[in-house]
């Protein structure tokens, strides 16, 4: 499973964080661009992530998901500030497919917003419906506030998106280490094995990579491309290649986790099973 892909249609006008500049990626992005590189690699089925702040966004991708069943779940959109956040979940899981939810704000530039008191009560009804929630930073220097997260819901599952974001260029380690290890000593963190192929070399990757693996363990770890954004800096060839060096150690079982039994496990999911070898 690929724990982590976009979808989008340019011309619906919501995806705010898309840039003309981004050329790589400034185009409709659609499922029947995917499904050739999945089947190239062998894998047979993704979740859907939100890429746009809106609840449109949820019956945009629930409806990719019901036309294209490999589309085996969707992570959606919702405002925990929202004053009809009990129906607007309630709405979700009447719609069906969505597995879990990325509350967003403003492409989460800073992610201070979620500790808002405020907040608290939608929070609090999120947490109540059993959906997973996906943290988002774009500064791994606010890592604190998932650390506060996870304390504050410490029966939901929260899943850091892309290891966190870590500064591999500007070789920032110790940090982003230290706030890795305190968010996975809480047992309901989860994290997307993700954001790691930044087109630097692989001696300087793997040192962020093993700390995850070492933190997390196999069972809290996702593996996920986080394609098309990933073309802004690799490509899922490299992303693979990549992967199968960093994992190269772990044992079947561990490989099994992290190609699809954690996402599994995580978003409730029930996916039947190929015949094959996994890509490791």
């Amino acid at each position: 499973i690929d724990g982590h892909v976009h979808f989008w249609r340019l011309a619906r006008g919501v995806n705010t964080a898309l840039t003309p500049d981004m050329t790589a990626i400034y185009r409709d992005v659609e499922p029947d661009e995917l499904r050739p590189i999945l089947d190239e690699f062998g894998l047979s089925a993704a979740i859907a992530v939100q890429a746009s702040e809106t609840l449109g966004e949820n019956l945009f991708m629930a409806g990719l998901a019901r036309r294209y069943p490999w589309i085996v779940g969707v992570v959606g959109w919702a405002d925990p500030g929202a004053p009809s956040i009990s129906e607007d979940l309630a709405g979700l899981r009447a719609l069906g497919g969505i597995v879990g939810l990325r509350p967003v704000r403003d492409d989460n530039r800073s992610i201070r917003w979620m500790l808002d008191p405020s907040l608290w009560p939608g929070w609090a009804e999120i947490a109540a419906s059993g959906l997973p929630i996906d943290l988002l930073v774009q500064d791994w220097r606010e890592l604190d506030v998932v650390k506060a997260m996870a304390e504050a819901f410490p029966e939901t599952r929260l899943v850091l998106d892309h290891c966190g974001k870590p500064d591999i260029l500007g070789s920032q380690f110790d940090d982003w280490a230290a706030h890795i290890t305190r968010i996975a000593g809480h047992s309901n963190t989860f994290c997307k094995f993700s954001g790691l192929a930044t087109g630097m070399t692989t001696d300087r990757i793997v040192p962020f990579a093993q700390h995850v693996i070492d933190s997390f363990g196999a069972d809290r770890l996702i593996w996920a491309s986080d394609w098309p954004p990933l073309d802004l800096a690799s490509s899922y060839a490299e992303w693979i290649a990549l992967s199968q060096k960093l994992l190269g150690g772990l044992s079947d079982r561990e490989h099994t986790a992290i190609w699809h039994g954690t996402a599994e496990k995580v978003y409730g999911l029930c996916v039947p099973q190929e015949t094959g070898e996994l890509p490791a």
